[in-house]
């Protein structure tokens, strides 16, 4: 049995009503009241009927004023119609009463003088007790419905679908920049956006065309989202659709809850993991180890990569509420990219805060350029074997510690891949960089401490050896540039063009000469 509604109580012989103003017979009736006095609409909740006879307007039934304020209070009470007993106190109802009814789309009907008052309340609360119960059977439906996307491997399509059956039409889920995440069904999905946009952040119904429209706003996680289904045929809208809206955005907070659980479980699983690989693996347990790297989307045997990355800087307030290990999990997750991934409060554990493990291949790329928006990151090379990956967990330091050393001398590379460098750079990050300053002091210290030499020299070597062009650099005469290299010729106690002084040159300044050898923006 459907909700009670005016019509269904027009249509009941044994209660004698008549239609006196129709307003809307489809609206669902929720209680009935008799009421005589004054400010009845305070008694009232919003979907009941009040009965009267029209006592208060016996003394001057002419007066109109007092019966259009009663339709007034009943209107804004939400009442959701009133009935007029006939034969008691006036044959028909006042004019008054009707105009107003009229006016204000209030629907009005009429009791017989044999029918009393208490035979409608009766009829209507026990059809109101049935119609109660149909809709706690049709809740539980729905749920049970919606539930089952749960269940789906992705729960947020499966929900929409689910929705878009259930409303006879289309459903979407928008975020709040309006990007449509799910959607089926044939509807103007733009359109409905539009409208979803100019007004406020609550449960909206509205029309579009021909299409009746329910929207729902709510929070996962911090970011705002906005559920929409839509249909043609109106009632549907107007009766399913807060509960269907509802509902969902209970599935959703619970499909989220569960993917937080699984996320959270991946998480430690996948620190488990880094933090064995980075112990050594014992050849015994090679195959168990792959095994457990194989829900991570790791093909066995496949070539690894070690990362070891470090924050540009301390986080800013974001419209994006996820932490960057969030994002860089999800993406990995949408381009099928193996990865584990260890965050650290402390660089300790692995020597650096951030430290992956990921897949050799094209979809490593896309994923390293999205770390290295956030992050300085250095990149071992490719291995296979297992039992040595502790070397490549060094490597991966290494090349975080030169992408590091190049960053502080302003160059604009945020990402270096050991297996890529040059011989130099690779020889320089062999050094132990203790012993490295005290003899860069003795050879080299004189120079960094004559003015414009040091500069000059960098600015030579990363020009190319060219005068010319180092001139133009510097901003100085050529002869200028000549005379402060025969001042490091001086020092260095032999030609600037030799050999050994360029190479123990380039070695000792390599980082500034990279960063001066980027092209200028």
């Amino acid at each position: 049995m459907g909700p009670l509604t005016l019509r269904q109580l027009v249509d009941e012989p044994s209660l004698g009503l008549a239609v006196a103003e129709p307003g809307d017979l489809s609206t669902v009736v929720r209680g009935a009241h008799s009421i005589e006095i004054e400010d009845a609409a305070r008694w009232l909740r919003p979907g009941w009927i009040m009965l009267t006879t029209g006592l208060r307007f016996l003394e001057r039934p002419e007066h109109e004023a007092p019966q259009a304020r009663l339709v007034d209070q009943l209107v804004d009470a939400g009442a959701a119609a009133l009935l007029f007993g006939i034969g008691v106190h006036f044959d028909e109802v006042p004019a008054g009463l009707r105009e107003a009814a009229r006016e204000r789309r209030l629907p009005l009907l009429t009791v017989s003088a044999g029918t009393p008052f208490a035979a409608v309340e009766d009829f209507v609360n026990r059809g109101t007790l049935s119609s109660e119960t149909y809709l706690l059977k049709r809740t539980v439906w729905l749920q049970n419905d919606l539930l089952k996307a749960l269940s789906a491997t992705d729960p947020a399509t499966a929900l929409v679908t689910r929705l878009s059956t259930l409303s006879k039409g289309t459903a979407a889920l928008y975020e709040s920049s309006g990007r449509i995440i799910a959607s089926t069904g044939h509807g103007p999905l733009r359109l409905i956006w539009e409208e979803i946009a100019t007004r406020e952040t609550a449960p909206q119904r509205f029309s579009v065309g021909r299409w009746a429209v329910a929207t729902r706003p709510f929070l996962l996680r911090g970011s705002g989202f906005r559920l929409a289904i839509a249909s043609q045929n109106s009632p549907l809208i107007d009766d399913l659709g807060p509960d269907l809206l509802e509902t969902a955005e209970h599935v959703l907070a619970a499909a989220n809850a569960v993917r937080d659980l699984t996320m959270n479980q991946e998480r430690a699983e996948a620190a488990r993991l880094v933090s064995a690989l980075h112990a050594g693996v014992p050849a015994s347990r090679v195959r168990q180890t792959w095994d457990r790297l194989r829900p991570f989307r790791f093909r066995v045997g496949g070539e690894l990569r070690v990362i070891s990355a470090s924050p540009l800087a301390p986080r800013r307030a974001s419209i994006d509420p996820r932490r960057p290990s969030d994002v860089l999990l999800e993406e990995a997750h949408l381009e099928g990219l193996g990865l584990i991934l260890s965050e650290e409060d402390e660089s300790d554990t692995f020597g650096s805060p951030l430290t992956a493990v990921l897949a050799d291949g094209p979809a490593a790329d896309g994923w390293l350029a999205l770390l290295s928006g956030t992050h300085l990151t250095g990149v071992s090379g490719p291995f296979g074997d297992l039992t040595v990956a502790p070397q490549y967990f060094q490597e991966a330091v290494t090349a975080l510690r030169v992408a590091v050393r190049r960053h502080d001398v302003g160059a604009g590379t945020r990402i270096v891949r050991l297996d890529e460098v040059d011989f130099a750079t690779w020889l320089l990050t062999r050094r132990d960089d203790a012993q490295v300053a005290a003899r860069f002091d003795r050879h080299f210290g004189a120079l960094v401490r004559a003015g414009g030499l040091a500069e000059t020299v960098i600015t030579y070597l990363a020009c190319q050896q060219d005068v010319k062009k180092t001139a133009e650099r510097l901003f100085v005469h050529p002869n200028t540039v000549r005379y402060r290299l025969h001042k490091v010729e001086q020092q260095m106690g032999a030609p600037i063009s030799a050999a050994s002084v360029v190479a123990n040159l380039y070695l000792a300044f390599q980082d500034e000469i990279l960063a001066l050898s980027q092209p200028r923006r």
